[in-house]
């Protein structure tokens, strides 16, 4: 009886835990970004990691393409949207990406609030803290700098490109992180680019 009700409690834990709390700042696309054309319960995944989304209450397929916020609960696999509306692209990528150059990391936040740019070379999705979003590959990614958001309402950090030729066509991801004494922690959009 008490490994039966061990079992149990185990059980119900587990499902418990599969159950994480998730906020993403994204951008929702057509499952076929993904890859997979005709897979039931792709109509809608994060653009650039994949990850697929779901809602009971909303209708995705509304966001599909813009810079959104959403909340919801993440079971490995797929998230459960609660809530979702558009937001402004906190993350991005420009600059010069040929070889010899630099990407510009730039993350847009109020002004005062401390920021870190993340850079790597791949995408991924994690919940590493409370209900944080990381959308970089974990075993590529480095911290390019951290600070102060300026008065502009940006922090930038530099990421410059070697001129070796086998960069070309490498692709860099990077994501913010923010701390703001006003909203709390919370993770930026993911960008790309690839080098020239």
């Amino acid at each position: 009886m008490i490994l039966r009700s061990a079992a149990v409690t185990a059980l119900f834990t587990a499902a418990a835990i599969a159950q994480i709390p998730v906020s993403v700042r994204c951008t929702p696309t057509d499952g076929s970004a993904a890859g997979c054309y005709y897979c039931p319960g792709f109509e809608t995944v994060i653009k650039w990691n994949g990850v697929q989304m779901h809602s009971s209450s909303a209708n995705l397929v509304a966001f599909h393409d813009l810079d959104v916020v959403v909340h919801g609960t993440w079971n490995g696999t797929v998230i459960e949207v609660t809530s979702i509306q558009t937001d402004f692209e906190s993350f991005s990528i420009s600059g010069n990406g040929h070889l010899g150059n630099r990407f510009r990391y730039n993350t847009v936040a109020a002004p005062g609030a401390l920021a870190i740019n993340l850079a790597a070379l791949g995408a991924a999705f994690a919940v590493p803290f409370g209900d944080l979003a990381l959308q970089l590959d974990p075993l590529s990614a480095v911290m390019l700098g951290g600070g102060a958001v300026d008065s502009a309402g940006e922090f930038t950090s530099d990421l410059d490109i070697p001129d070796d030729p086998s960069l070309i066509g490498l692709r860099v991801y990077g994501q913010g992180v923010v701390l703001d004494a006003a909203a709390g922690i919370y993770t930026t959009n993911l960008d790309t680019k690839v080098v020239g």
